[in-house]
């Protein structure tokens, strides 16, 4: 059975836009106690909700509830999706794919699934909020070869941007530490677009 995305009914904000951020999966299996998100950046070792703030102005939201989250984000007109709605081939019963899908959560196992992409939905999500959005960002600043298909996925919809001229960029993965250097990243990023 494939792992589809623990958010997949939350993937297309209904709300407007200004700014959206994409990251690149939340797996739905629940395995080897691995912490799962409670929404999206929603792991310990994930530091969006303390680094969006600092961007955007307001309190640290780490570890606010949902409801404040999307609060939030409502205020802001800020949207979050990922970029992969389902891994196709990953078997639930093989403890290789719950191993790889729930401990470390590294795009670089990612690329060596069938992955399905979300790529379509976000770019009519640009296409609705076209006359307000001001910048598409990636929550990921390296694309190497060895995650050439969330690379590519990611380059369908930066190609789509440029032709309406909504600026796009890669931005210091929220992931693994908090650090100046990310909140510096995506403050010079985000307020020259």
């Amino acid at each position: 059975m494939p792992c589809n995305h623990r958010f997949e009914d939350q993937l297309i904000p209904d709300w407007e836009l200004e700014y959206l951020f994409i990251g690149t999966f939340n797996p739905s299996w629940d395995y080897n106690n691995a912490e799962q998100a409670d929404y999206f950046y929603g792991r310990n070792r994930n530091f969006f909700w303390r680094i969006l703030p600092f961007v955007f102005g307001g309190d640290d939201l780490k570890n606010s509830s949902i409801e404040e989250k999307t609060e939030y984000l409502l205020n802001k007109k800020i949207g979050i999706t990922d970029l992969i709605l389902c891994i196709k081939n990953a078997d639930e019963n093989s403890e290789t794919d719950r191993n790889n899908l729930t401990k470390g959560f590294s795009d670089n196992i990612l690329n060596t699934y069938q992955l399905d992409f979300n790529s379509e939905k976000i770019k009519t999500l640009i296409n609705k909020n076209q006359k307000t959005l001001k910048g598409v960002f990636l929550t990921r600043s390296t694309l190497n070869n060895n995650i050439s298909q969330i690379r590519d996925s990611w380059n369908i919809i930066e190609n789509h941007c440029s032709v309406i001229n909504i600026q796009t960029n890669k931005i210091l993965t929220p992931a693994r530490i908090f650090s100046e250097k990310k909140v510096d990243d995506w403050k010079g990023k985000i307020d020259n677009i």
